[in-house]
């Protein structure tokens, strides 16, 4: 592995500070620093990898007042390239936990997805999904694959390639909220949905479906790929409140959703969105899907497996409690060992924490990765594997915005009592 090595002592120093400052002595481990491409002033990373193992990272840029930049990079023989715009504007919807994402396919950058504010109120927005020219140097006009033209809340995207000039994506979609008065909240037939659509790069949408009908406001969608079709996995929500994680299967073939179904019956009730979606991974027919609960009052960070597809479930495992704040991501590699990351909060001070999965389903003790901010503006921390360990990408906000980026090897991992 060709890559840089550096402790970076400074931040070494600042977990040693921070955790005396909060009466803890935390053990981090080392990491092998690489070079972030984001320049100072970005934050939100997305990372995703595609078949071929190219690895793509996108990020916001925040240039002057309301003007920003859709960004990304690829990362490939152990080093970033020169970063790329997708778009520059003033009509970004900019938002801690509902970021933009770039994808590729076979080694290609193949989509991007963004909001864009609308007239109608400071919570009107439109997905847009735009694919590049075929040099890859510019890219065509942004699609909106929803065709209600409601002022509403349209974002909480996963979009996946499909080939290289389609993509499945999957949304909220607020057009049922139109018109919502504060006081109907608990109206269901006004409820926030997921729904989909296939894209191609010629502009067509096709095959629209509603997948569920009611569903979190605002946690994160995700999409995964198995042998039998994509599962959506997303936040659902129930007429007494609860809001447990869901999964629906598409098939390809025929382009219609599974009836939904919960991994796991959390029943956690809650009266609004706690704004911390679920992340899923797949290989082949292994499933697995992290998840952040309160049920009881208590947070939880948890992990459930499937070795069918999703069709069925084993007991979930605790990843962590106590002083977990969810924010999840999850890899897994191929002997069905399980890598989560997950956000603890610590004081003023938000920990980037690591916990390794045996393919047993024993965790083993978590490790520190990286320190934040517990607050929003430190936005979702972001995971993916390489050949040698684990690529994390997170925001920094102090003292400026930045995308800071790492390795974690695999053979290095140390273990750190929490």
């Amino acid at each position: 592995m060709k890559i840089l090595i550096q402790i970076i002592t400074a931040l070494l120093i600042l977990f040693l500070v921070s955790a005396c400052n909060n009466g803890e002595l935390q053990q981090p481990i080392y990491e092998y620093a690489t070079s972030s491409p984001a320049d100072t002033g970005a934050r939100y990373p997305y990372l995703q990898k595609d078949a071929q193992g190219k690895i793509y990272m996108s990020w916001i840029l925040g240039i002057e007042e309301e003007m920003h930049a859709l960004q990304y990079s690829t990362y490939d023989n152990e080093r970033w390239t020169r970063p790329q715009s997708v778009k520059v504007g003033a009509d970004f919807f900019i938002n801690w936990a509902d970021f933009p994402s770039v994808v590729g396919f076979d080694g290609d950058v193949t989509a991007a997805h963004w909001l864009k504010k609308v007239e109608g109120g400071p919570y009107a927005y439109n997905v847009q999904v735009a694919f590049p020219e075929e040099e890859g140097l510019r890219w065509r006009d942004a699609i909106t694959p929803h065709l209600d033209d409601t002022a509403t809340e349209h974002g909480f995207v996963t979009i996946k390639p499909i080939s290289d000039d389609r993509v499945l994506a999957i949304w909220l979609d607020g057009r049922d909220t139109e018109g919502r008065a504060n006081d109907e909240y608990e109206d269901m037939s006004k409820s926030m949905t997921l729904r989909s659509a296939e894209i191609t790069r010629d502009g067509e949408i096709t095959r629209s479906r509603e997948i569920d009908d009611a569903v979190c406001d605002c946690c994160q969608t995700d999409l995964v790929q198995t042998e039998n079709g994509f599962l959506a996995v997303y936040r659902n929500r129930t007429d007494d409140e609860i809001r447990d994680i869901y999964i629906s299967r598409y098939d390809l073939e025929d382009g219609v959703w599974s009836e939904p179904m919960a991994v796991y019956d959390d029943g956690w009730q809650i009266g609004a969105c706690p704004v911390n979606g679920p992340k899923a991974v797949a290989d082949g027919d292994r499933v697995a899907v992290a998840w952040f609960t309160m049920e009881d009052n208590e947070s939880r960070t948890m992990l459930i497996r499937s070795s069918n597809g999703g069709q069925t479930f084993t007991d979930p495992i605790e990843i962590a409690g106590d002083r977990s704040m969810g924010r999840v991501d999850l890899e897994m590699i191929g002997d069905g060992t399980i890598y989560v990351s997950w956000m603890r909060h610590r004081g003023e001070v938000g920990d980037v924490m690591l916990t390794e999965v045996t393919p047993n389903g024993e965790p083993k003790d978590s490790v520190l990765v990286g320190v934040t901010s517990p607050s929003r503006s430190s936005g979702f921390p972001q995971m993916i594997t390489t050949d040698d360990g684990l690529l994390f990408a997170w925001t920094q906000t102090q003292p400026v915005y930045r995308v800071r980026t790492a390795i974690v090897p695999f053979e290095s991992m140390q273990e750190a009592q929490l």
